[in-house]
């Protein structure tokens, strides 16, 4: 019942794409590494995203998990997982944990409070 058409709402997953590297500015190797952080292009799905309701959501993703919202997709192998981005009416919100079953899909979804300025989040249409 949860992933009825009806219910459907369209978001944008903007996967992880970071690399380790020693490159400097200029091209060189330097023998330090460092992590670059970026995400790739926004992928497009459609699920039920909503907010948490009683303590089985809570159980199901550990008790040391905090989410503000869940989704849950029909298609178990979506390729979504913890080190992307959700994009949603705007906002973005952190990947807290991916509980993948049989016939469904379901994640945790933590809202981000990001400065407008940041360079690591890519910016909303």
């Amino acid at each position: 019942m949860r992933c009825l058409k009806r219910n459907m709402t369209k978001f944008e997953y903007l996967p992880y794409e970071g690399t380790d590297t020693d490159l400097n500015d200029d091209g060189e190797h330097t023998g330090e590494f460092h992590r670059e952080y970026g995400y790739g292009e926004p992928v497009e799905y459609e699920g039920n995203i909503s907010s948490p309701s009683g303590r089985v959501n809570q159980t199901f993703y550990g008790d040391d998990v905090r989410y503000t919202h869940t989704l849950v997709m029909d298609n178990p192998n979506a390729g979504i997982n913890e080190h992307g981005v959700i994009r949603w009416k705007g906002d973005l919100y952190d990947i807290k944990a991916v509980k993948p079953s049989l016939n469904a899909l379901s994640v945790a979804l933590q809202k981000q409070t990001v400065a407008h300025d940041d360079p690591y989040v890519p910016d909303g249409d």
